[in-house]
């Protein structure tokens, strides 16, 4: 015990060296992350409650997934030559527009239009924010950094899945509808997105783009080739992980005020797990790192259907879940390591793209099995797929060194 308090006074004294924007970023992660938290839990319910199938709650969820993985590369191309942080705000405006409209309908076709935008909101993000975040830490501090907004980003998370378990207690308290307890959610999502955009724009950039459009990362194709052929991940984790709310659901008939407490304590190990990574990474490297703690959760997965309750399944889920995403930051740090500073949006968007396209598919399939009764086909289909990304990324960079581990000063 002493030695795990002793690691993570160690690791925050590390974190005060993050300069101020790296940590206004971190926050603005934090507060969004809420907003994340609880439509990862409550969403599939919530349009289940309202009268659609699982079918349909699959194609939502591809949606929104397809539409941000067919953009990625286009509008991280656009960040590298422009500036990333206006492509950071113009996402956050999008997840703003999505929840207002969850705010005031749940007619489909309305839907189709929020999840377009949450989409075009992971589009225009997720690889710009990576660069942008990369460009507030150096060398030294790095892994830190990233370890650090995994782990704060992540308790942010599980404290909105356990707003996602007020629905049914504001019902029962203020005698609201069930359309009316969520709408009071979403509504508090639109006031945390706000906060965190206006965070975003006291984010001073000091890189400033290219000028040039460049959609393919020249310097560093060999290594973003490798890691984009890892995209069976995507295709497992659409399957099945996206939809593990629901499964819970419709496997032990449990709401959402007990699915939040069970995912809002996973989210908050896998957080402090993640934190951990960075002193397990260099003691024995990155990279069997990420494959140790992987090959575990694949194996647990395979368990999670034969077990007959949702305590035991919650445990199980909880573990794997912890296991799986702990090395997160690693992976992104040890990403970053192999791409030159003017590619890393895009070097980033185009690997996540072929994590994102597959996983766009995975959740129509799963939410068909899901309707047909097979609730439990979508784990061996997951884990299959996650077990051969896994070992192909074993094979392809346990001899690779970090090209790229200088200081920003020195790029």
């Amino acid at each position: 015990m002493n030695l795990i308090k002793l690691h993570f006074i160690n690791q925050a004294l590390q974190f005060k060296k993050i300069e101020h924007e790296g940590k206004l970023l971190i926050i603005s992660s934090m507060i969004v992350s809420l907003a994340q938290g609880f439509i990862f839990v409550d969403f599939p319910i919530y349009l289940n409650n309202v009268g659609y199938s699982s079918f349909y709650i699959g194609n939502l969820i591809s949606i929104r997934t397809l539409v941000g993985s067919l953009l990625m590369i286009f509008l991280a191309a656009l960040s590298d030559m422009l500036g990333r942080k206006k492509f950071v705000m113009i996402g956050r405006a999008f997840l703003l527009f999505s929840f207002i409209i969850y705010s005031i309908t749940f007619d489909f076709k309305l839907l189709i239009i929020a999840s377009i935008l949450t989409g075009l909101a992971f589009a225009s993000t997720s690889s710009s924010f990576i660069a942008l975040f990369t460009e507030k830490t150096n060398i030294s501090d790095r892994n830190v950094a990233f370890a650090t907004n995994s782990l704060l980003t992540g308790i942010f998370m599980a404290f909105g899945m356990l707003i996602g378990g007020l629905p049914p207690v504001l019902m029962s308290i203020f005698n609201l509808s069930l359309v009316d307890s969520y709408r009071i959610i979403f509504i508090f999502c639109i006031i945390i997105v706000t906060l965190s955009l206006i965070l975003i724009y006291k984010v001073n950039e000091t890189y400033k783009g290219t000028r040039r459009v460049e959609i393919l990362p020249k310097r560093s194709f060999k290594f973003v080739l490798k890691l984009s052929m890892l995209g069976l991940i995507g295709l497992g984790a659409g399957v099945i992980i996206q939809l593990f709310p629901l499964w819970f659901y419709l496997k032990f008939g449990i709401n959402v005020n007990i699915l939040g407490p069970i995912f809002a304590i996973s989210q908050i190990i896998t957080s402090i797990a993640s934190f951990t990574t960075p002193s397990i990474a260099n003691k024995i490297g990155s990279i069997r790192t990420i494959v140790f703690t992987q090959l575990i959760s694949i194996l647990i997965l395979i368990l999670i259907p034969f077990l007959s309750n949702y305590i035991l399944a919650g445990i199980f889920y909880i573990i794997r879940n912890a296991l799986m995403n702990m090395s997160s930051p690693i992976m992104n740090a040890f990403t970053m390591s192999l791409i030159p500073e003017e590619e890393r949006a895009k070097g980033s968007a185009i690997i996540q793209t072929f994590d994102a396209i597959p996983r766009s598919i995975g959740p129509t399939i799963g939410g068909y099995f899901f309707d047909v009764g097979l609730l439990d086909v979508p784990f061996f289909i997951t884990a299959t797929l996650y077990f051969i990304s896994t070992m192909l990324f074993y094979k392809m960079f346990i001899h690779i060194k970090p090209t790229y581990e200088i200081s920003q000063e020195q790029i």
